[in-house]
C-alpha cells in the first residue's frame, strides 16, 4: 500500500472503527467513539503507511479491483504473534471467499516472518467475520461482551 493509498485508507479505518465500537454496545463510546478509533488508529501506524511491524495489503478482485484491505503488525501484547489490524472487504464482494482467501494470505505471510500465532478482536455483531474465523481454527481466548478476541497458532 502506498501512502496515497493509505491515506484513504486511514479516513475510512477511523470512521468505520469508530461505527464498529458504537455497535459493540459499549455506550462510553457513543460520544468517544471517533476519538477513540483515532487515537487507536495513530498508536498501530504512527508512522502511517511506512509504520515498522506493520503488513497492510489491498485485497484485488480477478478484475484487478481493489476491493479490500487486510493487515497485521506484530503484536504489542504478546511475544511472537500477529496481530490481525484490518480485514475488511467491500460490502457487494462479500460472501464471495475473498476475505477467507486473503485471512489464510496473511496467515502464510506471518508464518514466514516467523510469527507462531495470528490473534485477532473480532466484534459480536459482525456474525459472519465471526464465523469465518472460527471456520478457518481461531478460538475464543477472552470476551469482552460486545468483542471477543481470538487467536490460532500459524
Amino acid at each position: 500500500m502506498n501512502n496515497d493509498e493509505f491515506q484513504i485508507y486511514s479516513k475510512w479505518s477511523v470512521k468505520a472503527y469508530a461505527e464498529h465500537l458504537i455497535k459493540s454496545g459499549d455506550e462510553k463510546f457513543r460520544f468517544k467513539a471517533k476519538k477513540a478509533a483515532k487515537s487507536e488508529f495513530n498508536d498501530i501506524f504512527p508512522n502511517g503507511a511506512d509504520s515498522a511491524d506493520n503488513y497492510l495489503y489491498i485485497v484485488i478482485n480477478d478484475d484487478n479491483e481493489k476491493i479490500g484491505v487486510i493487515g497485521y503488525q506484530k503484536s504489542p501484547f504478546e511475544e511472537n504473534a500477529a496481530f490481525v489490524t484490518e480485514n475488511v472487504i467491500k460490502e457487494e464482494y462479500r460472501g464471495k471467499g475473498y476475505g477467507k482467501s486473503a485471512l489464510i494470505k496473511i496467515q502464510e505471510d506471518a508464518s514466514e516472518k516467523g510469527f507462531g500465532k495470528m490473534v485477532l478482536n473480532c466484534f459480536k455483531h459482525t456474525p459472519i467475520s465471526y464465523s469465518m474465523y472460527e471456520k478457518n481454527g481461531f478460538k475464543v481466548i477472552e470476551d469482552y461482551g460486545g468483542s471477543v478476541i481470538m487467536e490460532k497458532n500459524l
